[in-house]
């Protein structure tokens, strides 16, 4: 007998409620891992421009339970100006649209799920073509989405650079076991951070604030040498566009 087959994973993204365009990308994936997902995501950018906030679940490869729930796929974003929102853990329900769009998409495009990977891309393309650029939005006026969408006006970098840091801001290259080198001694930040530049800044007398990009993701104890994970903190930035993002199996 041979083995059951397995339906793919789907990777959607959306664009915030106020604008009308209702699905920017439906890509079948083999796995939803940081090599398939970021291609797609990036494909996505390049032809709608940079959103400011990427709204995700915490599972991989938005998001981990490192310091500030890093992943490479979210340095990536922090790197091009985008924030990583997070839902919080078991509460479904606070990215409602994007859930329902993927009960939209599995009722019509995957019930049952295609017998390969191509075929199940070309139910995706359908469905997308009907629901951007023939269904009746009712909250639209009975338009379809894709006659009122404007991309953004970020356009995705021709190079990816390292975040900058402003003056009174010390600065640490992360090393090749996720640690920086501080007043002498070692602290593990993230792996996600390899290679990647952190700031620090006095946060009290025996504490510094670690950021990466516009994020504030943990304290550094001096004193005891240790890093204490705190809630993400955004530094002030512009939110010109929040884009909901979910990877699901089928």
């Amino acid at each position: 007998m041979p083995p059951p087959r397995r339906a793919p994973q789907s990777l959607g993204l959306e664009p915030p409620f106020a604008d009308p365009f209702a699905d920017v990308a439906c890509e079948g994936l083999p796995r939803p891992t940081l090599a398939y997902v970021l291609p797609v995501v990036e494909r996505a950018f390049c032809e709608r421009g940079l959103p400011a906030v990427i709204r995700s679940d915490n599972g991989p490869p938005f998001a981990s339970t490192g310091l500030g729930g890093l992943t490479a796929f979210a340095v990536h974003l922090v790197k091009l100006g985008v924030t990583p929102e997070r839902i919080t853990p078991g509460h479904p329900e606070q990215n409602g649209r994007i859930e329902r769009f993927h009960r939209t998409l599995k009722e019509a495009a995957m019930s049952p799920p295609a017998a390969t990977l191509a075929e199940q891309q070309r139910a995706f393309d359908a469905f997308r073509r009907v629901y951007n650029e023939e269904r009746p939005h009712e909250a639209l006026g009975q338009v379809p989405p894709a006659t009122l969408y404007v991309p953004s006006p970020r356009a995705y970098p021709r190079k990816v650079e390292s975040p900058e840091y402003g003056a009174g801001v010390v600065v640490r290259r992360v090393r090749s076991n996720g640690e920086i080198k501080w007043a002498g001694e070692r602290a593990l930040l993230s792996e996600a951070l390899i290679g990647e530049t952190v700031g620090l800044v006095r946060h009290d007398d025996r504490r510094w604030a670690i950021r990466f990009g516009h994020l504030e993701i943990g304290l550094l104890d001096e004193h005891a040498m240790r890093i204490i994970k705190t809630p993400v903190r955004v530094l002030p930035m512009s939110r010109a566009s929040v884009t909901h993002v979910s990877g699901r199996s089928g």
